[in-house]
């Protein structure tokens, strides 16, 4: 892990456990479009631009303690949560043995979600493709990174592992340019599932508040309203300021909120810190969170 950039400071305290905190209009969880629920630890990359590349913290497999994975789903159903509820963060999902499971439950308890599956592609193949497709799966995206960074992506080189992988045949893939690079897209007309198989330039991703190798030019100076529309929780339910934010490191200790267990959903979208975080955020203030200012995190298209 990289050597702190910030020093640590405290966080205003959380409100009790028994008070339902600030809610907007009597929803609790109003604007939230996007859940990230690591319900694995364990990914089999160490990818320089991302911060496993720097640490041992995701090289072992831990599962979710799974009354806080069915906690988190209990509440989001309550609250009638419609977006994307996807099961990853600096995990790989394809990895946990409990994934099918996951998704089951997820569609049972938030029936209104739509399961979503970020993937690097190294454990994806035809059979697992329908399997995911079979599940209720929504969303897929793979993400086929080179071997380096300086690599650029080629419509060869994604068409190469896609026949690897057995699914090039499989649909009437769309090939063409995203923001992160060179994509095959395709929209199910049975199931209603996107499926993206994107091949990126590295030079598009950030450096995830510090705590990865991706040249940085210049300061972030556009608004962000990623604390404003999605909310993400690690693998021992700590609920982060966002997607972006590595708690093993000292330099991120400062953006958790506190841990599912112990608070709401909703009292930890509307903890005083949150709120200030997305009204800074909203004109592009970084006082309060340093680790935004070399930020280039855009929100992806499946936020919308």
């Amino acid at each position: 892990m990289l050597e702190p950039t910030t020093p640590e400071r405290q966080l205003l305290p959380l409100i009790p456990a028994q008070a339902p905190g600030a809610t907007v209009g009597g929803r609790p969880l109003a604007g939230l479009r996007y859940v990230e629920i690591e319900t694995s630890r364990y990914c089999n990359r160490t990818c320089l631009w991302c911060p496993n590349g720097h640490t041992d913290a995701r090289r072992t497999q831990q599962l979710m303690d799974w009354s806080a994975f069915t906690k988190i789903t209990a509440e989001l159903g309550a609250a009638g949560f419609e977006g994307f509820f996807a099961f990853h963060n600096y995990n790989e999902p394809l990895a946990n043995p409990r994934l099918r499971e996951e998704i089951a439950h997820v569609r049972q308890a938030v029936p209104a979600a739509k399961p979503a599956i970020y993937t690097n592609g190294d454990l994806l193949n035809h059979s697992v493709l329908e399997r995911l497709r079979e599940d209720g799966v929504k969303y897929l995206r793979v993400t086929r990174y080179p071997h380096r960074a300086n690599v650029e992506p080629t419509l060869d080189a994604l068409r190469s592992w896609m026949a690897k992988a057995r699914i090039l045949d499989c649909f009437d893939w769309q090939f063409t340019e995203v923001r992160q690079g060179l994509a095959a897209t395709f929209a199910d007309p049975e199931t209603g599932m996107k499926i993206e198989v994107i091949r990126p330039s590295i030079a598009t991703y950030n450096d995830r508040g510090g705590t990865a190798l991706v040249p940085q030019e210049g300061l972030r100076t556009a608004p962000c309203q990623m604390t404003a529309t999605s909310l993400s929780v690690d693998w021992r339910g700590q609920m982060k300021m966002c997607c972006n934010v590595v708690p093993e490191g000292p330099q991120h200790r400062e953006y958790v909120v506190g841990n599912v267990a112990d608070y709401t959903l909703a009292e930890l979208w509307n903890h005083p810190a949150m709120t200030d975080w997305r009204q800074r955020h909203g004109r592009a203030d970084w006082s309060r969170s340093p680790a935004c200012n070399t930020c280039v995190q855009a929100l992806p298209e499946t936020r919308r």
